[in-house]
């Protein structure tokens, strides 16, 4: 049985350590986009994923917004 890997991960603000690396650790556990999407939201509410849809891409990539949208490059959380 081949292991799927997991998705790469763009976060933004791309800037904010801290959000990287809670999105890095929910990556490790999470079964689904949707499940990935909801721990983040625990630590911050307004989390959006969403994967990129590339035709013949094989890597899996999912956008990560810790506004629920792409912001400049701030590292606070708001």
């Amino acid at each position: 049985m081949t292991e799927t890997p997991l998705p790469s991960l763009v976060t933004n603000p791309a800037g904010d350590a801290a959000f990287r690396a809670a999105a890095e650790a929910a990556l490790e556990t999470a079964q689904s986009i949707d499940e990935f999407e909801k721990t983040l939201r625990s630590r911050y509410p307004r989390a959006v994923v969403r994967a990129r849809a590339l035709s013949g891409e094989r890597t899996v990539v999912w956008y990560v917004y810790r506004e629920g949208h792409w912001v400049t490059g701030e590292t606070h959380e708001e």
